[in-house]
This record gives C-alpha cells, structure tokens and sequence, in this order.
C-alpha cells in the first residue's frame, strides 16, 4: 500500500512539479563551458546518444537550443569540493530595511485557518498513513497578496494585509483538528485534494513572456524523453527541450523519491532547474535555454537508478535554492533526507551560500543533523527578527519569512535562542503574544 501510494503521489508531483554529467573538478568556468553546448545535452552512451542529425518533430515549430553565452558563462559552484569555505550567513551585508505585514484567516478557527506544517492522517482501505508538512502558500502580486491552499481556499489581501475577497474554496470532505493542527481524510478525498486543478488543462503551464508559456513535464519514467515545452498563446507548441537523464529501471520494490525540480522568476526571467540535473537554465526564448549555474558534485553526484533505488549514503542531494540579485541561498543534504535517517542521524544537512559580487560559495558549517525546519538563522539587520530557515522564500529581490503563533514559539524553545540580546527576546515574545490563532506575521527584508 505504501508503495501504491508513493506512486500516486510521485504521479501528482510529476504532474504539478536536465540531468548533467558532473564536470571535472578543478577547471575554470571557462575551461568547463570552451564547448558550444553543456555537456547535460548530450548522452554519454551509445545506445541513446543524440546526434547532429536530430529533427524537430511534426508539430514543434523550433528546434531547441542550450548553447552557452561565451560572455556570460555559467557559474560553477563546486559543491565536489569539501574543504569548506565556512562563512557566517550575514543578512546585514545584503539588507538593511525591514517592515511587516499581518494577515488573518477570513474563517472562524476551528473551520479553517492558515496551515503551517499540518499535520495529516489518511485512512486508507487497508491501514493509514499520517505525516506533517502541509503548508499554505503566499503569492505576492503587484497589487495584492494571493494567500491560501486547496484545503481551506484561496483568499486575497491587500498590500497592507487587509482582507479584500475570497478567490476560490474547495469542498473535498476532512475533519480538521485546529487545537492538534491536523487535518483527516480518506484516501480518496485526499489524493483528490493534492492534487487539485493538476489534471485541469493548461493549469500547469507556466508564463514565459507575454506571447509564450511553458510547462514542465519530467518524468523519470518516461521513455519519450523530454523535459520541458513552450506554447504561444493558442496553445500551439512550439518548442520541445528533450530530456538527458537516463530512464531507470523499474523494479518491483518500493523506491525513493526524486528531488523536486526548482521553477522560478528572476528579474522577470523563467528560470528552471531539473529534478537530478545540475544545470540551472534560464528561458530566455521559446527555444532557448541559457545555462546560468552549474553544481559540481563530481564523485558525489546522484545518479538516477540511485536516486530511486541505490544506496545514497555517499551522495549529494540539492534540497533547497533561492536566488537573489545579490546572492543564492542553498541547502543540499548527503544521504536522502526521510524521517528514518534524520532519526539514525544518517543524514546531513548542509547550508551554503554563493555571493555574487565577490564570486565565492560559502558555507555556514561543516554539516550538521539539524533539518531546516530547525535551522536557526539570526538576523541583524535592525528592527528584523530571527527565523527557521524553511519558513523562509525569496523573490522579487525580497527575503520574507511567514511566522504563525506556534513557529514564534518554536523559535523562543530553539537553542538558537538564548543566545538573542535581551531587547530581541523580549520582542519576540511580545510578536507572539500579540499574534492571533488565525493570523500570519510576514517579515519583508529589502
């Protein structure tokens, strides 16, 4: 049943949601990217190698291309190397305003509310199965803040945090439990809920610019052996990028899940990052992909039949990636990060950072157990508060970190803590005896 289950839902993250060969260690940018093309664009075998002599299938309007950009090459960021560079995470050096934004649930609390972290429990046909995790997402658009999640609906918010309308609610049956923060379904009406909309058409197409959209299609297992598609506005497709990585073997024992792929805006631009590839390309056109950054994990690299079925022990994964106009926020793990290996502490975590003005990777330590949702990062810009590093995103050239009551609390019961000035443990404590049930406190670095 478990297995059955992980299906479903690797289906739900395939639907919803370009592997490279690891570059030599030790050479310059130039030195690695001298060639036309990444070498992610090529296959290493023969059975499956691309020649010069693809054709663009009936129906795709351009052939693609990821050639590199001579004046600009990608960035390498060595993750291969693990001779430390350790560095504090100073948000000081790249912020120096702070200001915050409150936002409360329009539902009564016990019918609905904001989830951070929920917890969850299935009931299945045969058993059950429960975890923690579900979490409402916050969308900031020019003229408004988009707040909500497919469990309790969709709300929308001025910039100041005042309510203006409900945009969308949704039916499926569940108990929730607001003293436990939990949430109960049966199966059906879960697998259901997770993954609303996905099967709509055109719901996971993705705005490139005013006349192209795209989507992203990876699947592991699919021998068909593409990754991305642009369309114009009609819908007609105009570009198909093809998939590298190899297809794995399926076997009939439970597998692992593979890394979620990385899909976000930079100044305006697409920018794509592969589940187990280790380019990051820009969509600068419909039929091209520019490479951006290139992760190095030389011998440390996740292979794909690995990812899935092998033992990761001894290899990289990338876990978390946030690019600002001054700096990327990072996290990768060695081992896979699940609840057994966090509990025989076989997994590490490891927090990094690449500062783009002086072109150096820094880390903030040399490994720890210490999952993100723990990790504890001060913060010194004035007036600004500390936070959990998984409660944070960036965008719009933006750090905003989402706290609710209960991640207030968690972090006065952090270590991390007592190690805050007087003046800045007071304020916490006033921030969350001041905050609602049913209310978000958004903290905006700029």
């Amino acid at each position: 049943m478990i297995k059955t289950l992980n299906f479903i839902f690797l289906l739900i993250f395939l639907i919803i949601t370009a592997c490279g060969k690891s570059k030599r260690p030790g050479l310059s940018d130039s030195e690695l990217f001298a060639q036309k093309e990444t070498a992610d664009t090529v296959r290493q075998t023969s059975k499956d190698s691309i020649t010069e002599d693809y054709v663009v299938p009936p129906g795709i309007k351009y052939a693609e291309s990821r050639a590199i950009d001579l004046a600009n090459p990608p960035v390498v960021l060595d993750i291969a190397n693990r001779k430390l560079n350790i560095r504090k995470f100073n948000l000081s050096d790249y912020y120096t305003k702070v200001r915050y934004i409150k936002i409360k649930h329009p539902m009564p609390p016990a019918e609905g509310n904001f989830l951070f972290d929920v917890d969850y429990y299935v009931t299945m046909k045969q058993g059950a199965m429960s975890g923690s995790g579900l979490s409402s997402r916050f969308s900031f658009k020019k003229d408004s803040i988009i707040a909500g999640d497919v469990f309790f609906g969709y709300y929308s918010y001025d910039n100041e945090g005042n309510f203006l309308h409900t945009i969308k609610t949704y039916d499926f049956p569940k108990t929730y439990d607001a003293s436990q923060n939990k949430i109960s379904y049966n199966q059906d009406d879960y697998i259901r809920a997770v993954s609303e909309g996905s099967t709509r058409k055109n719901n996971n197409r993705i705005k490139v610019d005013d006349k192209t959209m795209a989507s992203y299609v990876y699947n592991p297992f699919d021998t068909l052996k593409r990754f991305l598609f642009t369309f114009d506005i009609k819908g007609d497709t105009l570009c198909r990028f093809q998939n590298y990585n190899f297809v794995p073997e399926m076997k009939k024992n439970a597998y692992v899940a593979p890394p979620s792929p990385n899909i976000y805006y930079y100044n305006g631009q697409l920018t794509v990052n592969q589940s187990l590839n280790d380019t990051v390309y820009r969509v600068v056109s419909p039929n091209r992909l520019i490479p951006a950054y290139v992760l190095n994990y030389g011998p440390y690299r996740l292979d794909v039949q690995t990812a899935f079925y092998g033992d990761q022990s001894q290899k990289l994964r990338l876990n978390t990636w946030r690019e600002d106009k001054q700096y990327i926020l990072f996290t990768y793990t060695q081992n896979y990060d699940c609840l057994n290996n966090r509990r025989n502490g076989s997994v590490k975590f490891f927090y990094a950072y690449y500062d783009k003005k002086s072109r150096q990777l820094y880390h903030f330590s040399e490994g720890t157990t210490i999952p993100k949702e723990e990790f504890f990062i001060e913060n010194s810009v004035p007036d600004a508060l500390p936070f959990i590093l998984s409660y944070s995103e960036i965008s719009d050239n933006q750090l905003r970190v989402y706290y609710s009551k209960k991640r207030l609390e968690e972090i006065i019961k952090n270590k991390g803590f007592a190690s805050l000035s007087p003046e800045q443990q007071s304020k916490i404590k006033t921030m969350q005896n001041d905050l609602g049930e049913s209310e978000v406190l958004i903290m905006i670095l700029e």
